[in-house]
């Protein structure tokens, strides 16, 4: 299987301006029904459907014939199917419940293959392939930068602004920064 993923650092200020960049380039997140006809809407933002550092899936108008359902194994709930549909999983990562003094990375992910039962590997088509190639290009150009050429972890400005005011730091694994 292959992918696509582009991982930052955002602080919860970005997130409005997130959702404002997600607006202005027509993505929307997936909010699955609950009832038994399996529903699919496709939401504009703000995300009103859970916790802002929720994983969430987005996607275009385009592409709302392939996404895809399936039943939870463990918790019975309906859920999209992420290696099948052409979505692009967020998490905005952010400060969790637990702690307030370390901001958990966050970013994209997305499959543009998979795997069928007889293990024959299908391809995603071109246009949703360029679509997520031209939107990680946009992000990045509106939001992100690094803190050295030679690093590619990205943080947005307001990031930055904060590791430097409360002199944060990034850990080994480069997953979280901690005060």
């Amino acid at each position: 299987m292959n992918s696509k993923q582009l991982n930052f650092f955002l602080v919860p200020e970005d997130l409005s301006f997130v959702y404002e960049f997600f607006n202005r380039h027509e993505v929307k997140y997936v909010r699955v029904g609950k009832s038994e006809r399996e529903e699919i809407a496709l939401e504009s933002f703000p995300y009103r459907h859970g916790k802002t550092y929720e994983q969430i899936c987005l996607t275009s108008e385009s592409f709302r014939s392939n996404i895809f359902l399936q039943k939870g194994r463990i918790i019975p709930d309906i859920t999209v199917d992420i290696d099948k549909s052409y979505v692009l999983q967020f998490t905005p990562g952010g400060f969790y419940p637990a702690s307030s003094r370390v901001l958990h990375g966050g970013g994209f992910y997305c499959t543009t293959d998979y795997f069928v039962s007889n293990g024959e590997s299908v391809a995603k088509n071109n246009e949703f392939k360029s679509w997520v190639d031209k939107f990680f290009k946009s992000f990045k150009k509106e939001f992100l930068s690094t803190l050295n050429a030679k690093e590619r972890i990205f943080f947005s400005h307001r990031t930055i602004e904060w590791m430097q005011e409360t002199g944060a730091v990034v850990d080994v694994a480069f997953t979280k920064i901690t005060l």
